[in-house]
Formats: structure tokens, sequence, C-alpha cells
């Protein structure tokens, strides 16, 4: 007997017309709700590591931590270096060699040879005195604070200077030379 013969009510329900209507729609839904159960289970879900502290669920590991070494003798000299040379604008030869990648920025020794280089200058003078602070030493990196004090300038201003270097093979370079001053803040009236 062909089924299309038989009546719809003796028709087994999932060959009815009716049932695919409602079901059809009812399976894509159900689906979608599954998809976006496993999708918020992955990215809030638990990963094994207790994270109660901020609630996001996801939790890595903390950063494994440099060893600090002894800082090498030879930074503080290299500093002072770059202080008369690139800082006060003299000697750019001598300060090309001791300087890292983020101060050369891609400049040849000639760019940086026209004193146009990405350094605060200073006025340095014979009777600059220099005094530095240790912020950390790794077997890579170190930064220090050079407090530098000129007496015979204009503006008896010290200024601090946050100094990072970078060890390149058994050399170390001054990779950044930034004022630890900030600006005033404007009070109205």
């Amino acid at each position: 007997m062909h089924t299309s013969s038989i009546p719809v009510a003796r028709k087994p329900f999932w060959r009815r017309q009716q049932f695919w209507r409602v079901a059809l729609p009812v399976a894509t839904g159900l689906a979608v709700l599954i998809a976006g159960l496993v999708v918020y289970q992955q990215v809030y879900g638990s990963n094994g590591v207790s994270n109660a502290k901020n609630g996001w669920g996801v939790s890595y590991p903390p950063p494994a931590k440099p060893k600090t070494v002894k800082l090498d003798p030879q930074i503080r000299g290299i500093v002072r270096r770059f202080i008369d040379t690139a800082v006060a604008r003299r000697n750019l030869d001598v300060a090309y060699a001791i300087s890292g990648p983020a101060i050369r920025q891609g400049m040849t020794r000639a760019q940086f040879g026209t004193g146009r280089i990405p350094v605060v200058p200073y006025p340095v003078t014979a009777k600059t005195k220099i005094t530095m602070k240790l912020d950390y030493s790794f077997a890579t990196k170190a930064r220090l604070q050079a407090f530098v004090v000129t007496p015979d300038r204009k503006v008896k201003s010290p200024h601090t200077f946050f100094v990072d270097l970078v060890k390149h093979g058994n050399t170390w370079l001054v990779n950044s030379w930034v004022p630890r001053w900030t600006p005033p803040i404007p009070t109205p009236g």
C-alpha cells in the first residue's frame, strides 16, 4: 500500500508534514543552544585552575620572573659616557656605538651624527654631577635612575632620568633615556 493514500491520522508522526514544520525549528534552536553552551564553557568555563578572584573563569600562570643578578660594574661607566655624549650632543660617534636599537630607531651613523636623535637633551658641563640608583638588574637588561645636576646652569633644577640598558653580546647598550619629570597640573584661578 502506498503511504500517500493513507489518511494523515494513520501516518507515523515523523512522516507528517505538520511534524516537520514544528520539529525543524525546534531542532535548529536546540543545536544553536548546545553550540552556545559549548562556546560559553570554552570561554568562561574552568580550565582546571581555580580563578575565583576575578570571576572571568580564565587564568594563566604568572610569568616567570627573571633571576636578578649583581649589576655589571661597566654599566655605570656606560651611562656616564652616554650622558657626556648623546645627552650633551657631543662626540655622537661614541654615543651611536653605545646606543641600543630603541634609541637608534634605524638611524645610520651619519643620521645620528646630525644631533637630531631621540634622546632628551640636558646641559652637561665639567661640573655636572651624576648619581645613579639601581632599579633592577637581570642577565640581559637593567634599569637605573640617573640624577643629573649641573650647578652652573641658569635654571638650577636637577633632573632624574630612567636609563634602560640591554645586553648585546658582551656589550651593554643604552636602550632608553626617559625623564622622570611629570608636568605640573594647572590649577584653576
